[in-house]
């Protein structure tokens, strides 16, 4: 071999050597640019105006063309202490709607969504759609996880109903918290991770309706916070999504947001009522951008 021919060998094994180093230096799925709204608290019914504003809404967000909508749980009002006609004929109010959205939508559980557990229209537990199980059957999973543009997202059920008292408070149960913790092993350090439950994981809006010092309540975020966020050491969390209290809250501290949304479509609860409005996302990397914006 002469020694042209040697030197174009060479410069072919060096090249081959730097296109292996290059794929092996780049992720199997490179994090795109991208966006998605979230929406919360829709309580669609047939007696009030939630369902003018949620149609509102819904065509903001299509103009908008986000990738998705994420939609944190009490989608109607409510199922707690309804029939079982009223409750089904709800949760068809709420399917049929969220049809009209020109992207997927990805539904969590909220406390609304509870078959038959208020005690002026209690049924009995043996019920085969009791509790969450109408949910199961007419929109799917309780909890679930989900990949888009190098993100993984965990939708959560952090809903515990205490049976003799009639009334749910928040919690992420044992089989979520196994089953979070086996999903979060599969998910690289450096991968960012946005995580969405009804109840606040943290709040602060006791603190401004009943003062600083005062503790938040069961019924406003979850009482295993602790343990939950520890399932997140030495992994890429940067957004945790939560509404339950109608109030627009952005706290932003070791480098994630946690953000909460008041009612997409409703005004009611919170005194003195709050607007209307939804979170649009965008998402660069692992770096993010929010705007609320107002459902008016």
């Amino acid at each position: 071999m002469n020694i042209r021919n040697k030197c174009v060998a060479v410069l072919g094994c060096l090249v081959m050597l730097y296109v292996q180093a290059a794929a092996q230096a780049t992720p199997a799925h490179p994090l795109d640019s991208f966006s998605f709204v979230f929406i919360s608290d829709a309580h669609l019914t047939f007696r009030d105006s939630s369902l003018h504003y949620f149609r509102k809404a819904v065509d903001s967000i299509n103009r908008l063309k986000p990738d998705f909508v994420i939609s944190g749980g009490d989608l109607v009002r409510d199922v707690n202490a309804a029939s079982e006609s009223l409750a089904d004929s709800l949760y068809d109010l709420y399917l049929s709607e969220v049809k009209q959205f020109n992207m997927p939508i990805y539904h969590a559980i909220g406390n609304h969504e509870l078959f038959g557990i208020a005690k002026q229209n209690k049924e009995d537990p043996s019920h085969p759609l009791y509790a969450k199980k109408m949910y199961e059957k007419k929109v799917g999973k309780r909890y679930y996880t989900f990949e888009h543009k190098g993100w993984r997202f965990f939708v959560l059920d952090n809903l515990k109903l205490l049976e003799a008292e009639n009334r749910v408070v928040g919690h992420v149960d044992e089989e979520q918290m196994a089953w979070l913790k086996q999903e979060l092993a599969t998910v690289l350090p450096t991968a960012p991770i946005a995580v969405c439950g009804h109840i606040p994981f943290v709040t602060t809006r006791k603190l401004f309706e009943l003062g600083a010092l005062v503790a938040t309540p069961d019924f406003s975020s979850i009482d295993n916070s602790l343990d939950f966020f520890r399932l997140f050491e030495g992994k890429n969390l940067k957004l945790i999504m939560q509404g339950h209290e109608h109030f627009h809250e952005v706290i932003y501290t070791l480098g994630r947001y946690i953000i909460t949304n008041n009612s997409v479509s409703s005004s009611w609860w919170v005194k003195p009522p709050v607007h209307r409005g939804f979170m649009h996302f965008t998402l660069l990397g692992d770096q993010l951008e929010w705007r609320h914006i107002e459902n008016k």
